[in-house]
């Protein structure tokens, strides 16, 4: 079995550092083989909220990527957003944007879905849809996990624009095999196997709210925990309470021929936990 962790919209600038400790505590006791960062690691794309929030990812002592959100790009410096948008990010947390990672049973595949020409709506390119449906195709008896900030699928009440491409990719991907989507941006709390077209596969997503942010939009600071066997998920929502990161649900999911769906836990482990891990 594999962990991942999933976390997103930390925005440092815009965070609670009250916590810190807690979710620091929450993700080491995860004991993950690696935490994802779905985007948004700051609020305004300037150089020390990108060193508060590399200190914070380095200072868990735990392997982690990330990829860029919309907020990770200047928003009021134009001539930097337009001639070289990535500058700070590529200093301070990575220069590669889009990494590629593989572990047992599991290959990671990071997507930068960013668009420095729109303030909040992302894209998928041409060339992304091809790359990821040959990583997807090729991933043999690894399941693949896309990371990106951006939604795929958004719910009936979002009144946020759907990322550009993103039913042209869903489509490509779910021909190329079984996969899961993992993404943030909306800083709501979201996991579900759709169709984005009837006669499809169901494509099985993963939405994070915020770890730390303060824009927390109704929702509790958040996020999630993956335990990956072949083709068998457990999803657990780990939520803020009282100062503290703690199991609220947990669901079983499975990939078959026509995609994923929902499978009941068995019944001594219905309960959501956090399983313990030597």
């Amino acid at each position: 079995m594999t962990r991942l962790v999933q976390i997103s919209d930390l925005h440092f600038g815009r965070d609670d550092p009250d916590l810190y400790a807690p979710l620091t505590e929450a993700l080491r006791t995860a004991k993950p083989d690696l935490v994802l960062m779905a985007g948004d690691f700051v609020q305004r794309a300037r150089g020390w909220q990108f060193s508060e929030a590399r200190a914070f990812m380095d200072g868990l002592g735990l392997p982690w990527i990330g990829v860029p959100g919309n907020h990770d790009i200047p928003l009021w410096n134009l001539p930097l957003r337009l001639i070289a948008p990535y500058r700070t990010y590529r200093r301070w947390i990575a220069d590669d944007r889009e990494p590629c990672v593989d572990l047992p049973g599991v290959r990671v595949i990071g997507l930068d879905t960013t668009d420095p020409l729109s303030h909040q709506r992302g894209r998928v390119r041409s060339a992304d849809i091809e790359r990821i449906g040959a990583e997807i195709a090729g991933a043999g008896d690894r399941l693949p996990v896309i990371l990106a900030h951006h939604p795929f699928h958004h719910a009936a009440d979002v009144e946020k624009n759907l990322m550009v491409g993103a039913p042209r990719a869903l489509d490509a991907w779910a021909a190329a095999g079984p996969h899961i989507i993992l993404s943030g941006h909306l800083h709501t709390w979201l996991v579900e196997p759709f169709l984005d077209r009837k006669g499809g596969r169901k494509t099985l997503q993963v939405h994070c709210g915020t770890g730390l942010s303060v824009r927390r939009r109704g929702d509790p600071n958040d996020f999630a925990i993956l335990e990956c066997a072949g083709r068998d998920v457990t999803v657990t929502h780990m939520v803020a309470r009282d100062r503290a990161f703690v199991a609220e649900t947990a669901g079983c999911y499975r990939a078959g021929p026509d995609g994923w769906h929902r499978v009941e836990q068995p019944e001594a482990e219905a309960e959501p936990r956090l399983a313990a891990r030597s």
